[in-house]
């Protein structure tokens, strides 16, 4: 009985953060606590060890791993730089998407697919370079 009210609570849960994101509705955040730049989205339950694999990949966005905040849902300010959640929520505005960590290393797919995002990233970030030198 304990752990159906449990689940139920849950479940609740997650409909009420899906639908405040749908909404475009944002949690409170401590006032003293400085937002960074990026954010990182993950689920509740991820295995974040292999903080190597995670800084070289935001090493090739251009982004410091101390400049991200590390959080399971979207909040306002920060520009979402990579999620890798296993149910995506939308709006998807993350510059790349990917399977949940721990599924990386098994899934040849996934991995290539992340690959490919960060190599269309790091294509327009130089395209936009370029855009930008021309117009001065």
């Amino acid at each position: 009985m304990l752990s159906d009210e449990i689940f139920a609570n849950n479940e609740s849960l997650m409909d009420q953060s899906a639908f405040l994101d749908a909404m475009n509705i944002t949690r409170w955040r401590s006032a003293d606590k400085p937002i960074k730049p990026y954010l990182v989205l993950h689920d509740l339950d991820a295995d974040l060890s292999d903080e190597t694999f995670i800084a070289d990949v935001l090493r090739l966005l251009n982004v410091k791993m101390e400049d991200c905040e590390f959080d399971c849902e979207m909040v306002k300010g920060p520009q979402v730089v990579w999620d890798m959640r296993k149910v995506k929520v939308r709006p998807r505005v993350a510059w790349i998407v990917s399977a949940p960590l721990s599924e990386l290393p098994i899934n040849p797919q996934e991995k290539r697919q992340l690959w490919q995002q960060i190599s269309l990233h790091i294509d327009k970030q130089q395209t936009d370079k370029e855009e930008r030198n021309a117009q001065h």
